[in-house]
């Protein structure tokens, strides 16, 4: 049976974003030095790759990212609405209590994540 959410988001805090993308999976893979599957060895590196597969994504948005065995799950890089900036992330809780969905605002409607984002890079 699905787990019944709470319909309130909450703010938990903010992404600061320098390379216009948003990596979406398990840091214990690949952020440290001892990690076993890192998609690259440098930035270069994986913005090569980066755009290897946006080839295969036509919309040049988003891509997958798969474990050296080859298959998928390791990541999901995503491009964030206005590049550079500084963007809030949310969640929204189960009724007991337990994450049940995550949600980074890269563009709202009335531009407030535009204005925070404009007031990050001015200040950089």
């Amino acid at each position: 049976m699905p787990t019944r959410q709470k319909k309130n988001w909450e703010l938990v805090g903010n992404i600061g974003v320098d390379a216009g993308l948003c990596w979406i999976g398990d840091p214990c893979y690949c952020v440290t030095p001892d990690s076993s599957e890192h998609p690259a060895k440098t930035w270069q590196e994986f913005c090569q790759i980066l755009f290897a597969k946006e080839e295969v994504h036509p919309t040049g948005n988003c891509a997958q990212w798969q474990y050296k065995a080859g298959h998928d799950g390791l990541g999901v890089t995503v491009e964030t609405g206005w590049g550079d900036g500084f963007y809030p992330v949310y969640v929204r809780r189960s009724n007991g209590g337990r994450i049940a969905e995550v949600r980074v605002v890269f563009i709202d409607t009335n531009n407030k994540v535009l204005n925070k984002t404009m007031e990050f890079l001015l200040n950089k």
